[in-house]
């Protein structure tokens, strides 16, 4: 038997969540997929940011009080560190604190809050096909479901993102700022001192960086960056850093890594009845590869299009334009800015750390003061450094 619904969302991260959460609660029929049974494991720095907490504030009403109660946040630190190799740049209190999760917690808390909103979730079991033409989507159990418009909220290698035609999306483009991170969890006690803020290592790989993040019960360490400017350069790379930080190579089982978008966002991430949300459009800071922020901020524009368009009947089939031109134009006022500025600013940096190494990093670092970090938190802009309201 096919069921019907409004919007069916592919993928049950924190953008998929966060769009099935305000739309189940909007009135729409929603269902959401996704090929894991939650809690599901995530490969991620787990950093939370000033302006991610504003957006769980503003949509779930969701206290840093509340997440820390739910277990949800789980180490908070005031301040932070920034090496060139093992050159202290900076140490300095941060104006607003990092907060710090782990992913299958975090991305599980969402993944309720929507289910509870209403949102009818399927678990474990992957969509096979699209039917573009009859609005039909199927799953590997033989599931076959009808539905107005699609959210596709199902990662860098999106099924949803396969349907759009090649003049819509240029898979060498996408590919061109395709990041790579290798990443391992490692004991507080393999670290000779104790370590309970975030730092961050340049130059130790092309067009990205190293890090450090601390959490209640590890240590998160990994490297990542631009995938086109290492080739092969990753692993030899991670240990090295990890040499530095005298930790000595890790057994390569205990090494994981994952693909990430790093600036390849979509201008159009939108074909017909379908709108992509998170990193299945490549939203992702182009600077620090920082994406939750991004695909939950993405994912409340995306439902936003679709609550400001659609009339009381909630006809979605007569005003598929309507919607995608309003999640676009949204985009163009929210996010499209912060990312094409962060990456001229990628672009800046990392060309003249190549060229010199730490001096003019520290320069610049010291010159700006504490606004940089303002800009990752959504105090400030990326566009010339000035205060957001």
């Amino acid at each position: 038997m096919k069921r019907t619904y409004d919007i069916i969302i592919v993928g049950g991260g924190p953008a998929g969540s966060t769009a099935g959460y305000l739309l189940s609660r909007s009135g729409f029929k929603v269902l959401l997929i996704d090929k894991s049974t939650f809690p599901r494991h995530k490969l991620c720095g787990g950093c939370i940011t000033h302006k991610t907490i504003k957006l769980l504030e503003r949509v779930f009403g969701e206290t840093v009080e509340d997440l820390k109660k739910n277990g949800v946040i789980n180490f908070e630190s005031g301040h932070y560190k920034i090496f060139c190799k093992d050159k202290l740049l900076v140490k300095r209190d941060s104006p607003v604190p990092f907060y710090f999760v782990e992913r299958y917690i975090y991305d599980n808390f969402l993944l309720r809050k929507a289910q509870h909103a209403g949102t009818e979730v399927i678990e474990g079991e992957r969509v096979v096909s699209i039917n573009m033409s009859g609005n039909k989507i199927r799953t590997e159990s033989g599931r076959q479901c009808l539905t107005r418009f699609f959210i596709g909220a199902d990662g860098i290698n999106s099924i949803i993102r396969r349907q759009f035609p090649s003049e819509e999306f240029n898979q060498n483009t996408w590919q061109n700022d395709h990041g790579t991170a290798l990443e391992a969890f490692i004991s507080h006690s393999k670290i000779q001192k104790t370590v309970n803020h975030p730092a961050l290592y340049f130059d130790f790989i092309n067009y990205g960086y190293a890090w450090m993040f601390p959490n209640k019960d590890k240590l998160i360490v990994g490297l990542g960056g631009l995938t086109q400017k290492n080739k092969k350069q990753f692993l030899p790379s991670f240990n090295n850093f990890l040499s530095t930080l005298n930790i000595g190579k890790l057994n390569i089982d205990n090494i994981k890594g994952y693909a990430f978008p790093y600036g390849n966002f979509l201008l159009k991430p939108v074909f017909r009845n379908i709108m992509l949300v998170g990193d299945a459009a490549g939203f992702a800071d182009p600077l620090l590869g920082e994406g939750i922020y991004y695909a939950q901020r993405s994912a409340e524009l995306a439902s936003q299009a679709i609550c400001e368009t659609v009339r009381e009947d909630k006809n979605l089939d007569t005003m598929e334009n309507q919607i995608t031109d309003r999640y676009l134009q949204l985009l163009q006022k929210n996010i499209f800015p912060e990312l094409i500025y962060a990456k001229k600013t990628r672009k800046f940096i990392f060309k003249y750390l190549n060229k010199y190494h730490y001096l003019p990093l520290k320069i610049i670092l010291g010159l700006l003061g504490t606004k940089p970090l303002e800009a990752v938190h959504g105090i400030r802009s990326y566009k010339w450094l000035r205060k957001l309201p």
